[in-house]
């Protein structure tokens, strides 16, 4: 492989050149503890389409930088056309649609505890920001400067015997994100303000995807807002177009088929987890949402329609 710099080939779309591969750091390398907390990667070409039920266990920012995508990102669908910026925050639903044959997206992962170290606001007001509004478009320049920041980490990545690598990754991240961040916040202000609804059901979907475990009726999330549940009921049903119900039955069926399908948990600690006071009212919960018992669900491999 012809050693390509990342950013070079924003320049031109159309470039021979075989594409630099940001790889998964190997186990076997010196740098292991990154493996477990940054992912860089390049994706190109039609990819694999995500399933309904899967939801991020990292946050990922992701640049767009050819062809088109069409993903649902936390219950919204969205068409993203390069050059474009997405970001996704940890356990958020997403659902890869289809992605155009020019497709090329570079994906930057990181685990919560890499997160936390980065010491950015990610939670309060640019959380509810962020999950209203996941998608922004960016300029060549401004593309073209953040494939800078992934190639700098591919290098540190790759360096043999760094001894700080990770807080070297740590002030790269940290910066990348102020760059970004930095349109997406002048746009945002200029363009894109959420309205007081858009707030409100943003802060009670980023609530029911935390805590739908333990709190299955609107009573709980109202009194964590401070409202009362007719209110937020409505302001829910403005901005999604979904009961409360809806949403909060919605978060419990994909993480119930998660666990289905990637687990072999028993169904009754599957009812457990998700907070059923025992596996018939699950059962009864499971059948009348997708049309069919946990156990056939699984049986099947999710492949069950209901006629």
């Amino acid at each position: 492989m012809s050693k390509q710099r990342v950013a070079n080939h924003i320049k031109d779309n159309s470039s021979s050149h075989e594409l630099p591969v940001l790889r998964e750091v190997d186990n076997t390398t010196s740098q292991t503890r990154l493996g477990d907390e940054l992912r860089l990667a390049v994706i190109e070409g039609s990819a694999m389409s995500l399933p309904e039920y899967f939801q991020t266990a990292e946050y990922a920012l992701n640049l767009l930088v050819r062809g088109r995508i069409t993903a649902t990102l936390n219950h919204q669908r969205y068409e993203l056309e390069a050059p474009c910026f997405s970001s996704i925050l940890i356990n958020q639903p997403i659902q890869v649609v289809k992605t155009s044959d020019d497709h090329l997206q570079y994906v930057l992962g990181f685990s919560p505890h890499f997160g936390e170290d980065l010491h950015l606001n990610l939670s309060g007001e640019a959380h509810i920001r962020a999950y209203m509004r996941p998608v922004f478009p960016l300029t060549e320049q401004q593309m073209r400067v953040a494939l800078h920041y992934f190639d700098l980490l591919h290098e540190v990545i790759q360096t043999p015997d760094i001894g700080n690598a990770r807080e070297v990754a740590l002030d790269l991240v940290r910066s990348m994100a102020h760059y970004v961040y930095g349109f997406y916040d002048k746009s945002f202000s200029q363009l894109h303000s959420l309205s007081r609804p858009e707030e409100l059901a943003g802060q009670f979907l980023a609530l029911v995807e935390r805590h739908c475990c333990e709190h299955h009726s609107i009573d709980w999330y109202a009194a964590e807002m401070c409202l009362t549940p007719k209110y937020i009921a409505n302001v829910v049903k403005q901005v999604t177009g979904r009961s409360s119900g809806e949403c909060i039955a919605y978060n419990l069926i994909r993480q119930a088929k998660s666990l289905l399908l990637t687990t072999t948990l028993p169904v009754q600690q599957i009812a457990d987890r998700l907070g059923f006071r025992n596996q018939s009212h699950f059962g009864t919960f499971f059948r009348r949402e997708v049309g069919a018992g946990p156990k056939t669900f699984r049986e099947k491999g999710g492949s069950f329609l209901a006629s």
